[in-house]
C-alpha cells in the first residue's frame, strides 16, 4: 500500500516538476516571441513613416532646385528680392515657416532683410556646404522651439551687394510631425530622426516619459533609462554604421520597445519608441489565457498534446495569412496591370478616368495638362513602328521628369498624353509648366542611329477654378491643346 502511494507521490512530483519547468520555459519563450514579433512590427511601421519622410524631403529639394533656377533668372534681371518674396507668399501652400538665402560667411537674407552670422542657424547649413548636396537639418531657436531646415546649393544670387549661394525653407517641428504621420499605434509612440551620433534632428511630440528638451537620444537613455550597457553600446554602433536593430528599456517604471533603421540619406536614422504594453496588449491576453489553461491542466498528462495543438494552430494561421498575403499581392499586380499602359509604363486612360472621379469626389484641387506630339506620324512612317514605339517611351520618361512623385502621368492613346499636378496653383505656374513640358519634348532623340525631333501642343485647365466638373476640365484642356496647335500652325500628325 505504502509503496503504491509512494509511486503516485513520485509520479505527481515528477509531473509537477515537468509542468513547472514547462511553464517557466514557456514564459521565457513567449517573452522572446513577444520581443521578436513586437520589434518586427515596429520596424515595419516606422519603415512607412520613413518613406513618408523621404518623399517629403525629396519634394522639398525638388522645390528648392526649381526655385533656385528661377531665382537665378530673376537675379540677372535685378528682381531676385522680388522673386524671393513671392516664395515667402507661398507658405500657406507648402506650410513652411520661412525662406532663407545663405552664404558661407554665415550671412543670411530673409523676408525681414539681411542678417549677420547666427550660430544656431549656421549649424543647419554646415553639412550642405561640406558635401555640396541638398540637406535636411534642424536648429533650436532662441525661444527653444525646434525648426527643421531643408537647404540646397544654388547659383550665386546678389541682393543689396551681398552674394548668397544657398536657398532654404524651414518648418516647425510640429508641422513635420503632422505631414509625415505622427499617429503610429494610436498616437502612443515617439518618433525621432537622429544623426549618427544620436543627436536629434527631428522629433514628434513625445508620448513616453522622455522629456521634450532631450537633445541626444543615447545620452538621455544612458542617464535616465534602465538599459543594458552592452545593448546600448551596440545600438550606438548600429546607428553610427547605418544598421537596423532594436532594444528594450525601462523608464520611470515603464517598459518600452525601441527600434531603429537607416533613413537612406545623410546617414540619418529613424527611431521609434513605444510602450511594451501598447505593442504586446493583444498577445499578452493570449499569453495569460494560455498560462491559466496550462495551470488548469496541472494533473493532466496532455500538456504535450496541448502544446502540439498550439503549434499546429499557429502554423495553420501563418499558412492562412501567407495565402491571404499572396492573394492580395496577386490582386494588386492585376490591378497595376489594368491601370498601366503596356508600352510606356505610364498610367492608362482607365486609371486617368478613375483618378479624375476621385479628385472630384474629394474636392482635391489639381491642374490637368493635355498634350499630343507634333510630327510624330512622319517619324513613324519613315523609320517604322519600332522607332515610333521607342520614341513614345523616351517621351514618357521625359514627362515623368516634369512632375513630382506625388503627381501622375498618363498615356491616353496613340501619341496623346496627360499630366495631373496636384495642389492649388497659379496661372504663372501653369504657363511655366507648359513651357517646361514643351522644352523637354522638343529636345532631339537619338533612336537606333537616327536622330529625330518632335514637338508638342499642350493645353491645361485648373480644377476647380476653371470648372467644378472634371468632365468639363478634361474637355477644356483638350480644347486649349488644339488652340495651341492652331496658333502654332502645326499639323495634327
Amino acid at each position: 500500500m505504502w509503496k503504491k502511494k509512494e509511486r503516485w507521490t513520485a509520479a505527481a512530483l515528477l509531473l509537477a516538476m515537468v509542468v513547472v519547468t514547462g511553464l517557466c520555459w514557456y514564459i521565457l519563450y513567449i517573452r522572446q516571441q513577444f520581443y521578436d514579433e513586437g520589434t518586427r512590427n515596429l520596424l515595419e511601421t516606422y519603415e512607412q513613416v520613413d518613406k513618408a519622410f523621404t518623399i517629403f524631403s525629396r519634394s522639398n529639394w525638388n522645390m528648392l532646385n526649381e526655385w533656385g533656377k528661377s531665382l537665378q533668372a530673376a537675379n540677372e534681371e535685378g528682381l531676385a528680392e522680388e522673386r524671393l518674396r513671392s516664395y515667402e507668399a507661398e507658405r500657406e501652400i507648402w506650410r513652411y515657416s520661412s525662406v532663407y538665402l545663405f552664404n558661407e560667411n554665415c550671412e543670411y537674407w530673409s523676408i525681414r532683410g539681411k542678417h549677420e552670422k547666427v550660430d544656431h542657424l549656421w549649424t543647419a547649413f554646415e553639412e550642405m556646404y561640406r558635401t555640396g548636396k541638398p540637406t535636411v537639418s534642424s536648429y533650436i531657436m532662441r525661444s527653444g522651439e525646434r525648426r527643421v531646415v531643408y537647404a540646397a546649393p544654388i547659383a550665386p544670387v546678389e541682393i543689396d551687394g551681398t552674394t548668397y549661394t544657398s536657398l532654404a525653407v524651414s518648418y516647425r517641428n510640429k508641422t513635420i510631425e503632422e505631414l509625415i504621420g505622427g499617429s503610429a499605434y494610436g498616437g502612443q509612440s515617439d518618433c525621432y530622426i537622429i544623426h549618427p551620433d544620436g543627436d536629434v534632428m527631428l522629433s514628434e511630440e513625445p508620448k513616453s516619459e522622455i522629456e521634450d528638451w532631450m537633445d541626444n537620444l543615447f545620452d538621455y537613455l544612458q542617464k535616465f533609462a534602465q538599459v543594458d550597457a552592452g545593448t546600448l553600446t551596440r545600438a550606438r554602433q548600429d546607428v553610427a554604421e547605418g544598421r537596423s536593430g532594436s532594444l528594450s528599456c525601462w523608464l520611470e517604471g515603464k517598459s518600452y520597445y525601441l527600434v531603429y533603421q537607416p533613413v537612406g540619406f545623410q546617414d540619418l536614422s529613424i527611431v521609434g519608441i513605444v510602450g511594451r504594453d501598447v505593442v504586446d496588449s493583444g498577445m499578452r491576453k493570449i499569453q495569460n489565457a494560455t498560462i491559466l489553461l496550462l495551470a488548469g491542466l496541472f494533473f493532466c498528462a496532455g500538456i504535450v498534446l496541448v502544446h502540439g495543438v498550439r503549434i499546429d494552430a499557429r502554423l495553420r494561421v501563418e499558412e492562412k495569412e501567407r495565402a491571404l498575403r499572396q492573394e492580395e499581392e496577386a490582386r494588386q499586380q492585376m490591378e497595376d496591370l489594368a491601370n498601366t499602359d503596356g508600352l510606356t509604363g505610364l498610367y492608362n486612360e482607365r486609371y486617368f478616368d478613375a483618378l479624375l472621379k476621385e479628385n472630384e469626389l474629394n474636392r482635391t484641387p489639381f491642374v490637368l495638362f493635355y498634350l499630343d506630339l507634333d510630327r510624330f506620324k512622319p517619324v513613324n512612317d519613315r523609320y517604322g513602328h519600332d522607332v515610333g514605339d521607342q520614341l513614345l517611351k523616351e517621351v514618357a520618361s521625359r514627362l515623368r521628369g516634369c512632375v513630382r512623385e506625388s503627381d501622375a502621368v498618363f498615356r491616353i492613346g496613340g501619341d496623346e498624353f496627360a499630366l495631373i499636378v496636384n495642389g492649388a496653383v497659379t496661372e504663372g505656374f501653369c504657363k511655366s509648366r507648359v513651357e517646361k513640358i514643351k522644352a523637354a519634348i522638343r529636345e532631339p532623340y537619338r533612336l537606333k542611329d537616327a536622330e529625330v525631333q518632335v514637338g508638342t501642343s499642350c493645353g491645361c485647365a485648373v480644377y476647380p477654378c476653371d470648372s467644378d466638373d472634371v468632365r468639363a476640365i478634361r474637355i477644356l484642356a483638350d480644347h486649349r491643346m488644339y488652340e495651341d496647335k492652331q496658333r502654332s500652325g502645326r499639323s495634327c500628325e
